[in-house]
Formats: structure tokens, sequence, C-alpha cells
């Protein structure tokens, strides 16, 4: 009887819950790209857009800022990048042609207003989904 309640006690330590206050288990990030803090503002808004038609919406901020985009679209005919006007000339800081997702990390490299543009590349119209997780004081506006 003694042997059994020996293998018991020996079950229940190998398979017991961590001791009370014990902290549970490590558990990595999912993602450590994607930025675990609660967003200031989201923007969700469904674009529908014809053939070759583009919207872009302009994100202000800088270097303590970011913004987590996610973008959707219907087939693998939507084109989108992030880009920035300095000087007058356009610099492209990223860009995904013929995708039907998206999701990217934004962060500003300098203060200044950076354009978030999508387009149809298809030959049919469609809606995209767009949403935009502001951090930071980052602000966004409609272009």
């Amino acid at each position: 009887m003694r042997s059994a309640a020996i293998l018991l006690a020996l079950a229940l330590v190998g398979c017991g819950d961590d001791a009370p206050g014990a902290p549970d288990a490590y558990v990595p990030d999912a993602d450590p790209s994607v930025p675990d803090a609660a967003p200031r503002e989201v923007i969700t808004a469904t674009q529908p857009l014809v053939p070759g038609e583009l919207v872009e919406g302009i994100m202000t901020g800088g270097p303590d800022d970011h913004a987590v985009i996610h973008l959707s679209a219907p087939v693998m005919e939507m084109d989108w990048n992030i880009h920035g006007h300095a000087d007058g000339e356009t610099q492209v800081v990223h860009e995904e042609l013929n995708v039907l997702e998206a999701d990217y990390v934004f962060t500003p490299s300098a203060e200044a207003d950076w354009w978030l543009l999508v387009r149809n590349s298809g030959p049919a119209a469609m809606d995209v989904e767009i949403r935009v997780e502001l951090h930071g004081d980052m602000t966004w506006s409609w272009q």
C-alpha cells in the first residue's frame, strides 16, 4: 500500500500544476515584429476601387511612432506602398505588387508626412479592406 502511495505522489509531482504563485511557462511572442501595446487610434475602411484607381492616407509621425497596417483584397490585384515626398521627390519605403493581403509595421525614419497608397491593378472593380492601428503620436488623414 505504501508503494502505491509513493507512486501516486510521484505521478502528481510529475504531472501536477505549478506551485502556487509560480509563473506560467514562458510563451514566446507569436510575432515579435508586431508591437503588443494597444493602439491609440484605429482606422478602418472599405475602399471600393475601379481598375487603376488608387486611394491614399497620410500618416504623420516620426521615429517614436508606428502604424500596424493590414490590407486585404478579394483577388491578387492589390498594389500598395508607403512613401514620402522629401525635397519634392518620392521615396518609397516599402512596396508590394499584386497581393491578396498585406501586414506591415511601419516606423517612420523621420518626423514627416508618409503616404499609404493602395491601388487596384486588376481588370475588375474590387473592395479593399484597410485597417491601420496608430501608436504614439501618429495621426491619419485621407488624401
